[in-house]
Parts: C-alpha cells; structure tokens; sequence
C-alpha cells in the first residue's frame, strides 16, 4: 500500500466513524424520555404604561353633558421592576403647553361678538387599585403611579390601573357660541 491509498483508507475510515457516532448520538438524543424543564435565571424586566381611549369620548353632545362627568379613558401600568416608581403627568393641550384644561371652539365655526368660544373645565385621574391616590383640578398635575401587592397580592409586582375623567362644569349654553368644540391633554411618564 502505498502513502496515497493509506491516507485514503485512514480518511474513508475517520469518515465512517465519525458518521457512526453522530447517528448514535442523534439516536440517543431523540430517544431521552423527559416530562419537566426548569429554567434558571432572572426574569427580565417588564414596564408597560398603557392608555385607552374611550370612543365615545371622542364625539359627545358638550350641552347634554353640563354637570356630568365623562369618561376620557383607562390606563394601566405593570412594572416588575423591583426599584420602579412611576410619575404620571397631565398636561392641557395637545403639546401640553396649555394653562387650563378647556374646550375650544373648532376653526371655521361661526363666533357672533359677545360669546365665548373657550369652556374651562377640569380633569380626575381615578385609581380603581386601592392604596392609590386620585388626583383632579383645571390646571396640570402630577400623579404618583403603582403600588406594590395590587396585582394578585404579588409584592414584587407594581400595579395600578384607573379612569380618566373630564368634569363638565354647569354653565350657561346661552353664553358660547354653538358649534364643534375639541379638547385635548397630554399624558407623560416618568420612571424615577
């Protein structure tokens, strides 16, 4: 036998060994009996703020609805961030930059001299999660979110979820102009 055909045996040989072990190996793998798995580590860490709008919030008779309050959403917050805290902002205006909360009457609606075209009114941030509290008034504010033990009485997870609401004040219709009214506000979060 020459050096050529020996290291061609020796190849052929490794190849077929190599490829018996692995067939085994696959064989053995695919045939293991197991009925648990248990995975070891740390969860990683999970912060959801999330705001529903009500859509009927997004059309409503102002007239009808004097003295009432609406509904302008529901938010919830879910952090298993162990040194989480939460601060929600409320802010008039859709870029917050507002000094009150108000409605205003929409562009292109007719305005006869001597009635009002801005109707102030005031908003409530309601937690339906106890040991929360409710924050309101005409002007921005600041809310403290979560609490520990709220979710599933689980003290490693921050909860809180509540409602939106706008205060509609009693006023005079006679007063403003009629037409197409908008409001807006600016919700923020910021983690501490």
């Amino acid at each position: 036998m020459n050096k050529r055909t020996q290291a061609h045996t020796f190849l052929v040989a490794t190849l077929l060994l190599l490829f018996i072990a692995l067939s085994g190996l696959a064989a053995a793998v695919s045939t293991l009996p197991f009925n648990q798995i248990r995975v070891v580590g740390q969860m990683p860490i999970t912060e959801i703020f999330r705001v529903d709008q009500n859509e009927q919030a997004l059309d409503f008779n102002l007239v009808e609805s004097r003295n009432s309050i609406v509904q302008v959403g529901s938010y919830t917050l879910i952090s298993n961030n162990i040194s989480g805290q939460f601060k929600l902002t409320i802010k008039p205006g859709e870029l917050g930059d507002l000094d009150q909360f108000i409605f205003s009457l929409d562009q292109g609606e007719p305005l006869i001299d001597g009635q009002l075209s801005e109707l102030p009114f005031s908003i409530r941030v309601t937690s339906e999660t106890s040991r929360t509290s409710s924050v309101g008034g005409s002007r921005a504010m600041v809310k403290d979110l979560g609490v520990r033990g709220g979710y599933s009485n689980n003290s490693a997870i921050l909860y809180e979820s509540g409602e939106i609401l706008a205060e509609i004040p009693d006023f005079n219709p006679d007063r403003y102009a009629t037409g197409r009214y908008s409001a807006a506000l600016q919700l923020s979060i910021e983690v501490l």
